[in-house]
């Protein structure tokens, strides 16, 4: 957490610089004093992926997984093929910039930006239909296949492939990292300080809890007749732990989202269930579990303690996600938070 300190503490210098430059530029291309650029190089060189962190000018470099790509120019036509990707994005620049998305970034039902990605159109991952969008930029996952990127930059576009991260100094360094490929810092510094805030508010009353009083807590899912749980390294583990629960999948040495069985979650033996999926299949999971007598002495089924989640809070990889934490620690300490306490994010005007 130290490093996460550090630029957030950086970030509240450079809010202060920036406010009392009143004719500074909004273009984080033409750093408004000199005053403003030392810290704004300082801010930058913490995170990783910026190659020179004293250049806010353009053309300017980043070092992704797909190499070290130069962005020309501030991008003004932006497409990603990410969901999460699109989150982050949506809120670091104006939602007229994206010009356009895939199909789950327009379902409510999983994404949180779906109210603004409505206007624009649907892509898939089709290298001529990227094409066809003329993105000045393209944001792609770890998950983007090789020949998909090369397709597009041997067609000239610029594309950065980057990872989003599921742990409090990555999320800051995602965000930070994206405003700067969007020449966007500002904003990017601004949403950074916010996320940081609400984290600091939630641990400030998690964290205290003694050892003893902390709840084993598992997440479940149901897909075509398997169940899939969330052990260390997940989406869904990131949150149990930023709501300071015990994530019993992880104590039983489970990385990732792998299967596993009735009798695992009774080995497992949690005292809270969350199922993160749509309601329309996440109830009668739910109610399978709690009617199912092989699961009555585990404390979770005995207590009524199984609860469905929204998927666009636990299972989409962004910020977002600490609105899932937030939701879960209503349900794991309910005495210190009111359900219905938190809200979204801000977005750009």
């Amino acid at each position: 957490m130290n490093s996460l300190k550090s630029v957030v503490v950086l970030v509240g210098v450079l809010m202060l610089v920036l406010a009392a430059c009143s004719s500074g530029s909004a273009d984080d291309s033409t750093p408004s004093s000199a005053a403003s650029t030392a810290p704004l190089s300082t801010v930058l060189n913490g995170v990783p992926g910026i190659v020179d962190p004293t250049n806010t000018g353009w053309p300017r470099t980043v070092e992704v997984l797909n190499g070290t790509v130069t962005i020309a120019a501030k991008p003004e036509r932006i497409l990603t093929v990410s969901l999460g990707h699109d989150e982050v994005t949506y809120a670091m620049v104006p939602a007229g910039r994206v010009v356009a998305t895939g199909s789950y970034t327009k379902l409510a039902q999983h994404s949180n930006v779906a109210h603004l990605a409505d206007a624009v159109g649907v892509i898939s991952l089709e290298a001529e239909q990227i094409v066809a969008q003329n993105p000045d930029i393209v944001v792609a996952s770890p998950f983007t296949k090789a020949d998909f990127i090369d397709a597009l930059t041997n067609v000239g576009i610029t594309v950065i492939q980057t990872k989003l991260h599921n742990d409090p100094d990555g999320r800051i360094q995602d965000i930070i990292l994206l405003g700067y490929v969007y020449g966007e810092v500002d904003r990017a510094l601004e949403l950074a300080d916010e996320v940081q805030a609400r984290y600091d508010v939630l641990k400030e009353v998690t964290s205290t809890k003694p050892v003893s009083d902390r709840q084993r807590v598992l997440s479940l899912t149901s897909y075509s007749d398997k169940i899939y749980t969330a052990g260390a390294n997940s989406t869904e583990g990131g949150i149990i732990e930023a709501a300071d629960g015990i994530n019993v999948a992880a104590l039983a040495g489970l990385e990732g989202n792998p299967t596993t069985s009735l009798e695992g979650v009774i080995s497992m033996n949690p005292e809270v269930i969350f199922i993160p999926q749509p309601p329309e299949s996440g109830e009668p999971f739910r109610e399978q579990l709690l009617s199912d007598p092989a699961l009555a002495e585990i404390p979770a089924i005995k207590n009524g303690r199984v609860y469905v989640v929204p998927n666009k809070f636990f299972t989409t990889l962004s910020f977002w996600n600490l609105r899932g934490a937030e939701d879960l620690a209503v349900l794991l300490w309910a005495d210190d938070f009111d359900a219905g306490a938190f809200g979204g994010f801000s977005f750009p005007e």
